[in-house]
């Protein structure tokens, strides 16, 4: 095991090599940093050009911790969503569950237990917040870059970004004509394939367009014993038109069409009994069919018009929709004992205007506002048959939530070496919901048939303030302060307790981060540290309670996270490029005084027992994560090239269910990926062979205690390995 550990340990050896080799060229009269920006040419690392502040910047001016994967890498790497990035990006962790995915960063998030939660890492794609988990469940399509910004960013991004943001921009058309077409086949660990086709280029010299889509088939990674099939089968539609109409030099309009269907096939879910040993299989009830459908609509029109002075005005209008039907055994045995149908409607549309300063001069600003409506309309029908019970519960639950803000940020440069930024943001939020419930037959007692209604008000203020030392191009110090906010809400599902606990309160948190961004070697290495503390107060908490069997929703009273994280690039060659990360993240409960009490050796907990967790560590939050990556992309005398690329990423071991059950403790691990290609001279085909987690090794996301059976976990497995054959086209 200690081996695993010693692999996350070298990424920050990588990096922190880099500083040592550039002190010790300084020492023996090496070359003197300069102001002169660094040439970019094959023995450099390249500039990486960020929006994590709502302008075009590059990543070692920002002083913000940020991780930035491009599109090419996603594409290259297979990638094909969020949960399969999270695994090589330090401190960030996404949990697939039966309900909706979750998205942690440095070991907060906000539990899926609660189908009503709102994400504690807010979601941006294209400008548009994301707020909902379905409104991220389709696989990456034509992405550009994917920025992943840690800690509080509620000045400047706004709602529910209490520990951080994602950042996701799509590709747009292009002057040049771009047909491609990408095939990927995969022939071991999830059987299927995949076909990507993007059209892009100019109708006229003023109107733009690329569309993109996607069609995918796979089989799934776990055997069902009961069937015979592989789960969870997914068949993926994905469509997309980005249209730009330039109006004018200072007018420009640019439309996101997106509409996607994804189909599910069984769960990615195995149950674990007293004695059986974890693997790639699950067993579930025979004719009880798991099945998960979900349609989704995305609208963007983005309008930018340029001043004389310099300045910006962006309009972003967004709509956001999506529907899903889904069944799941949810005593995830082979037991007809419990089966739940969850229906869902969401709608959003959302509005912002904002007023950008140009990049000249010792003062930048921008200014802004939004306004954000959305509702929720979830419908879940679920029969017990076990015991004294053989009966069905009807749900039903409708959330309304109205959100308006007015935001500010403004940099001042001092004189060469020194800025300040300060940015504040002022956020009104509202909020209703009403849920009703019918039973019949024998159910539990505990299974709530009182109508529950709500309404709550509030607001927020969340400042931010940054201050730089800039030494020169190559070399920056910062140091920062940040507020983020969530606001409460409602339960989703509220089985349990009546209108006291029908609703939670908000949860807010202080970030406070130090760190400097370098460029070493003339230009052949990058290192860029943070080390930071973040404070949560009334942090939101959905745990499974296996005495009533149900999801108990409320506020944590406070948890702290404190750590470093160190990030790097070292070009050895111009073929040649090393890449590590590494982060170190200690994650407590200050005080959880009604956590459910946990699973201890097999025995279940008395019903309705709480016990205080303090001092515990947060689920989902291991101590280490890292990610070392060595790219070789190297040419051929015959004009063609050879690339290969070999990572390996790992974390130390953490907890996976809120109340700390110790069956559901993921071990640390490593997991290798392998990707080997050849690319024609022309530029016009590429053919790779990848392999993810070569190592095979098993682990889970989210765990909890099967409902009904005590001393039993249920897991929701990672891919195990994944061997897959590429071909891309370029016409």
């Amino acid at each position: 095991m200690r081996y695993r550990y010693v692999m996350l340990l070298a990424s920050s050896s990588l990096v922190l090599s880099t500083a040592a080799m550039a002190q010790t060229g300084a020492q023996t009269g090496g070359p003197a940093m300069s102001d002169t920006p660094a040439v970019q040419d094959a023995t450099t690392v390249a500039d990486i050009l960020v929006t994590a502040r709502k302008r075009t910047e590059r990543l070692q001016d920002v002083p913000i911790s940020v991780n930035v994967t491009s599109g090419e890498e996603l594409a290259s790497q297979d990638v094909r969503n969020l949960e399969s990035l999270s695994g090589s990006v330090p401190n960030l962790h996404i949990q697939a569950t039966p309900g909706n995915n979750a998205i942690y960063i440095r070991g907060i998030g906000s539990s899926p237990g609660n189908l009503a939660f709102e994400q504690s890492v807010g979601l941006f794609v294209d400008g548009a917040y994301a707020g909902r988990g379905r409104q991220f469940a389709a696989p990456f399509l034509d992405v550009a870059s994917v920025e992943v910004l840690r800690g509080a960013q509620g000045a400047l991004f706004g709602k529910n970004t209490a520990a951080g943001a994602i950042n996701i921009t799509s590709n747009g058309p292009r002057a040049e004509r771009e047909l491609a077409t990408t095939i990927t086949g995969t022939v071991e660990g999830d059987n299927g394939f995949e076909i990507t086709q993007i059209i892009s280029g100019p109708v006229t010299d003023k109107l733009l367009v690329r569309l993109a889509g996607k069609y995918s088939d796979n089989e799934g990674w776990l055997e069902n014993t009961t069937t015979g099939d592989h789960n969870p089968g997914r068949e993926d539609l994905i469509g997309r038109a980005v249209i730009d109409y330039l109006a004018s030099d200072t007018l420009s309009f640019r439309l996101k069409l997106e509409g996607a269907r994804q189909e599910l096939t069984g769960q990615p879910m195995s149950s674990v009994g007293p004695g059986q040993s974890k693997s790639f299989t699950r067993a579930t009830t025979q004719g009880v069919p798991d099945y998960d459908d979900t349609n989704s609509f995305n609208g963007v029109l983005t309008i930018n018009k340029d001043f004389a002075n310099g300045v910006t005005l962006t309009s972003i209008t967004a709509y956001s929709a999506f529907d899903y039907d889904k069944q799941i055994d949810s005593d995830f045995t082979t037991q007809p004992l419990l089966r739940t149908v969850f229906q869902e409607d969401f709608n959003q549309i959302s509005q912002e205007l904002r007023l950008t300063s140009s990049n000249e001069g010792p003062l930048t600003w921008i200014v802004g506002a939004y306004a954000h409506r959305n509702e929720i309309d979830m419908h879940q029908n679920s029969h017990v048959l076990m015991g004294p019970f053989d009966g069905a519960s009807d749900r039903l639950f409708n959330q309304t939530n109205e959100s308006y803000s007015i935001y500010g940020q403004a940099t001042y440069a001092f004189n060469d070496h020194w800025k300040l930024t300060a940015g504040l943001r002022q956020t009104w939020e509202d909020k209703s919901a009403d849920q009703t419930r019918s039973t019949t037959g024998a159910v539990p007692p505990t299974w709530v048939n009182t109508p529950l209604h709500g309404q709550r008000s509030e607001s927020q203020l969340d400042p931010s303030v940054q201050v730089q030392y800039i030494v020169d191009r190559d070399m920056m110090f910062y140091a920062s302060y940040a507020k983020g906010s969530k606001a409460g809400g409602f339960v989703g599902a509220q089985s349990t307790g009546g209108q006291d606990s029908f609703q939670f309160e908000g949860e807010t948190s202080q970030s406070i981060e130090i760190g400097t961004k370098l460029t070493l070697l003339d230009g052949r290495a990058t290192v860029n540290l943070a080390a930071y503390t973040s404070e949560f107060d009334d942090l939101q908490v959905s745990g499974f309670n296996a005495a009533t069997n149900a999801f108990i929703t409320s506020n944590a009273a406070s948890a702290k996270s404190k750590g470093f994280e160190v990030e790097g690039t070292l070009r050895l060659t111009p073929s040649i490029s090393l890449s590590g990360s590494a982060a170190y993240n200690d994650a407590k409960y200050d005080s959880y005084p009604t956590a459910p009490c946990i699973y201890r050796n097999g025995v279940a907990p008395p019903a309705n027992c709480v016990e205080d967790i303090g001092g515990t560590r947060l689920p989902r939050a291991p101590k280490w994560s890292g990610a070392l990556t060595l790219n070789v992309d190297h040419p051929l005398d015959n004009g063609m090239r050879i690339q290969a690329d070999a990572t390996v990423r790992g974390r130390s071991g953490t907890y996976l269910e809120e109340n700390l059950s110790p069956l559901s403790y993921q071990e640390g691990f490593a997991k290798a990926d392998l990707r080997l290609g050849l690319v024609s001279a022309d530029d016009r085909w590429t053919l790779a062979l990848i392999g993810r987690n070569l190592t095979n090794e098993w682990t889970a996301s989210h765990s909890f205690g099967t409902p009904f059976l005590a001393g039993s976990q249920t897991y929701v497995v990672d891919p195990g390995r994944v061997v897959s054959i590429q071909l891309g086209l370029r016409y």
